[in-house]
């Protein structure tokens, strides 16, 4: 990962944002020869931005009275928008996977949003990644012992999108380098809780349109590969055959790769056969929980109450899963009435059942693949590794065994979710464990060598 003529020190630092679809992370590879404990840290934006974790973030803007509003603080402004119609922009990463990015950044960002007209979705990435730019510069200032110039560290993004030998996209560079200039006009205004007005930002973004800074963007990394090479650093017991499984809240990637560690440096081959991109993930189930609740609380269409707790709903989905699975039962109050719904009532909805079903067949489609290269290799055994922010729900691992079946043919599967096998960030987070996951791609965005094209 050092570039030529580097030997070490803050110039040999690389970056990798995750600016998922639900939360935003940041890693700093300070120095790949460094030991794991000393070398990588993920940096605390969450805990800058005033968020409920020191390493996460929402990936949330918020329009309100002519001003912008970004991550915690949008969301406190959109629960008090419910009752105005309002929505807040939940998330900055699906443009990266459009089918014609072109027109996707292009477009106007609705009403419900920006009331104002004034936005559209490439002036809303570049001004959120502005925001994040200015958590990163923030958080490695507060760090202990975080050499001196690691803040401008070359800068790596995480994509949903493979592209070969990691190449950058043309777009998304100039998008970066604008949104480096957007944060160098604009600074810790980004970091206000009274935000920034509109005028403000259309006056930096027309500037950094015409004089766009250098965002020293290095790579874009495709996931599973950086959820891969994340998994393999942090195991004492690397295994040549691994299905990375990363359920995030837009998609479900997986990826198999083939590791072989008696290489020099070790190689990480795609095994690309068995490469899914699914929409069968995190908001999925956050749809049929929401329409679960909507039938059980007897909704009815043209009701502007039961807009609001639709809008509501939508806001609270992603905490009210997190309950649902982790207690059995969750629940919403929006007015004087509230709804709740038991995991009873989940596992046994018809379109739920449907989920389930086609994520199983997903992911045999991609254990078959491996199992057959597996075999040929006579391999002792396959990791399923768990990433992303599903990768905590109970009943994947299930679902994978099942989905297994009689495919592997006897060959054993180890699943579990990616955990980091030392204390690597002791001090900050005692729940670190829990987040290891979401925070995986961000991590091994930083680690992974670039491959050459065609690998």
């Amino acid at each position: 990962m050092t570039m030529a003529g580097e030997s070490g020190g803050p110039s040999a630092a690389r970056m990798c944002i995750d600016f998922g679809t639900a939360l935003s992370k940041v890693s700093v590879c300070i120095d790949p020869s460094l030991p794991l404990t000393q070398g990588v840290r993920p940096l605390a934006i969450g805990a800058v931005a005033g968020a409920e974790h020191p390493l996460l973030t929402p990936s949330v803007l918020f329009v309100d009275g002519g001003r912008l509003y970004f991550g915690p603080t949008a969301f406190a402004h959109a629960h008090n928008g419910v009752a105005a119609d309002r929505d807040p922009l939940l998330s900055f990463k699906t443009v990266l996977g459009a089918t014609n990015v072109h027109a996707a950044l292009a477009a106007h960002i609705p009403p419900s949003i920006d009331p104002t007209g004034t936005l559209r979705e490439r002036d809303a990435l570049v001004l959120y990644l502005a925001y994040l730019d200015q958590l990163i510069v923030e958080a490695v200032h507060r760090s202990e012992h975080m050499p001196r110039g690691v803040a401008s560290a070359p800068r790596r993004y995480t994509s949903p999108v493979w592209r070969a030998g990691g190449s950058v996209d043309t777009v998304f560079e100039a998008i970066f380098n604008e949104a480096t200039a957007v944060s160098h006009k604009l600074g810790k205004l980004f970091l206000s809780s009274d935000g920034i007005s509109i005028a403000q930002c259309k006056d930096a973004l027309d500037k950094a349109a015409a004089a766009p800074g250098n965002a020293r963007l290095e790579t874009g990394v495709f996931e599973p590969h950086a959820a891969a090479a994340t998994a393999l650093a942090f195991t004492n017991e690397p295994t040549r055959f691994v299905l990375v499984f990363d359920m995030g809240a837009g998609t479900t990637d997986l990826a198999a790769f083939d590791f072989n560690e008696r290489a020099d440096p070790p190689s990480l081959t795609e095994i690309t056969e068995a490469r899914q991109c699914s929409a069968l993930a995190g908001d999925e189930i956050d749809r049929i929980l929401i329409d679960l609740m909507l039938r059980k609380r007897g909704a009815r269409e043209a009701s502007v109450e039961e807009a609001q707790f639709l809008r509501a709903s939508r806001l609270n989905a992603r905490e009210m899963k997190r309950e649902l699975f982790s207690e059995g039962k969750c629940a919403l109050r929006e007015g004087w009435r509230t709804t709740s719904v038991h995991i009873s009532d989940l596992l046994v909805d018809p379109a739920f059942r449907g989920f389930h079903h086609a994520l199983g067949e997903t992911i045999a489609a991609s254990l078959a693949v491996v199992a057959a290269r597996a075999h040929a290799a006579r391999a002792d055994v396959v990791d399923v590794v768990l990433a992303g922010g599903g990768a905590q729900l109970p009943f994947l691992a299930d679902l994978v065994h099942a989905a297994a079946g009689p495919r592997m043919g006897g060959l054993p599967l180890r699943i579990e979710p990616l955990s980091p096998t030392s204390a690597l960030y002791d001090g900050i987070d005692p729940y670190f464990n829990d987040v290891f996951p979401q925070l995986a791609m961000s991590i091994g965005g930083a680690l992974v060598e670039i491959l050459p094209p065609g690998r």
